[in-house]
């Protein structure tokens, strides 16, 4: 069903005005699909640590303007907001394993070394994503990793405020005000 889902073009949502969750790629070796977030209105993100269950240290990076978040030893609950993409593009996130200097991606398997899916995304409404990341290399064998457990994090984009878009609202009727009043001066 979310094969024809995403092929139809629909995408699952948590809330209005949130970032989106799309499948990417195909599924890896292990029949894995991977998921994607895309910015729905490119604000900041907010990325709160959840938990870890590995023995390796991993830093997590905001791939665009390379942002490092935090690592997985940081204390739970602990909030930091990053810079998003712009409206429409995707918010691809990194771990670097420190212990090993294996480089992890979101999204599409493609862009692992290893060809398998790295994290787990799942909506948990109000506009939060959970992402949980592998941090090993992945092979096909029973009972092999992945368990998806190593770094977990929530993700949320920070909606403009509505202030903020009464101001950027107001701002651009002065400008058009003032666009029809140099036209009414041309023509008089």
């Amino acid at each position: 069903v979310a094969a024809s889902a995403a092929a139809a073009g629909l995408v699952l949502s948590s809330a209005a005005n949130a970032a989106v969750m799309t499948l990417a790629g195909a599924p890896d070796a292990n029949a894995n699909q991977a998921q994607t977030l895309l910015s729905s209105f490119g604000n900041n993100l907010k990325f709160t640590f959840v938990s870890k269950s590995a023995s390796f240290t991993s830093n997590l990076s905001l791939v665009f303007g390379n942002q490092f978040i935090f690592d997985n030893n940081t204390a739970i609950g602990t909030m930091v907001t990053a810079s998003g993409p712009a409206s429409g593009l995707e918010i691809l996130m990194n771990i670097l394993v420190t212990n090993t200097g294996n480089s992890w991606f979101s999204g599409d398997p493609a862009q692992n070394a290893d060809g398998f899916v790295h994290a787990q995304i799942s909506a948990l409404g109000g506009g939060v994503f959970r992402v949980a990341f592998e941090d090993l290399v992945i092979s096909t064998r029973p009972g092999a990793e992945p368990d998806f457990n190593d770094f977990v994090f929530d993700v949320q984009e920070v909606p403009l405020p509505g202030a903020a878009f009464l101001l950027m609202s107001g701002i651009a009727g002065l400008g058009f005000a003032a666009a029809l009043a140099i036209r009414d001066s041309l023509i008089a």
